[in-house]
């Protein structure tokens, strides 16, 4: 029987809970058992599965609890150092989609680190094992911070995202997006269901989600159906970003 165990302060409880979300279609599949407990100051998640499967499980667990760490944890590590709290719909999206870049190879170098033999705590790992690449982090924000007003003035954000845009390839031509309320699903062109990026941001709101995604894919059209009509904000940075064409849905 293999068995692996992942823990986390509770005040960042939000990224075990991807990772138990992340782990538990392929647990289902080699009929495995996941149980979370939680203590005064921590949160943990247990994964049991037969010794068949162990390398397979083990190696879904690292790439997820890599992701949470190089993502979740990032994006915790600028707000804090940005002094971002809540921030604005702008401060957000941009926040998010600096985290997002690079974080293919962050997550590969931090997945190698990780030994899922032993008890996975998230918060070690970010405290004490992650030198280089928060020096990494540390030179974005003060690159951010150096140029502080482009997260004070929508319209640089929005300069800065049309620009991030020119230098990146598109992933996808069109892409409709179904808004409604705090959640949402993308789609392809074909009506197939696209697997979104998270931000895994403290405070997820689902315009900013969806805002990340969008351009993170990259679309040459989209189309937004909703049961309540967007943000001014959302409609002002997807109008500028974008070919949008809005559709209510009752």
């Amino acid at each position: 029987m293999y068995e692996a165990t992942v823990s986390i302060e509770k005040q960042n409880a939000h990224l075990l809970s991807y990772v138990k979300a992340q782990m538990d279609p392929i647990v289902s599949d080699v009929n495995g058992i996941a149980a979370e407990a939680e203590q005064r100051t921590r949160n943990y998640l247990s994964i049991a599965c037969s010794d068949t499967y162990r390398f397979q499980v083990k190696r879904k667990l690292c790439d997820v609890a890599a992701l949470a760490i190089t993502l979740g944890y990032k994006n915790i590590f600028l707000r804090k150092l940005l002094n971002i709290g809540k921030g604005n719909f702008f401060q957000n999206v941009m926040v998010d989609t600096v985290c997002i870049f690079d974080n293919d190879c962050e997550r590969q170098a931090v997945a190698k680190l990780l030994d899922a033999d032993r008890p996975l705590c998230l918060d070690g790992y970010y405290n004490f094992r992650l030198a280089s690449v928060k020096k990494k982090w540390q030179e974005l924000s003060k690159l951010v911070a150096d140029n502080f007003y482009v997260l004070s003035d929508s319209e640089t954000v929005v300069e800065f995202l049309q620009y991030l845009l020119e230098s990146t390839l598109s992933r996808v031509k069109t892409l409709s997006a179904s808004l409604d309320g705090n959640s949402f699903v993308l789609y392809d062109t074909s009506g197939r269901v696209i697997e979104p990026i998270c931000s895994l941001s403290p405070r997820r709101d689902a315009e900013e989600e969806v805002m990340l995604n969008l351009v993170y894919f990259k679309p040459q059209k989209i189309k937004l159906y909703h049961s309540v009509s967007p943000s001014d904000a959302f409609c002002e940075m997807a109008d500028a970003l974008f070919a949008t064409e809005y559709i209510p849905i009752s």
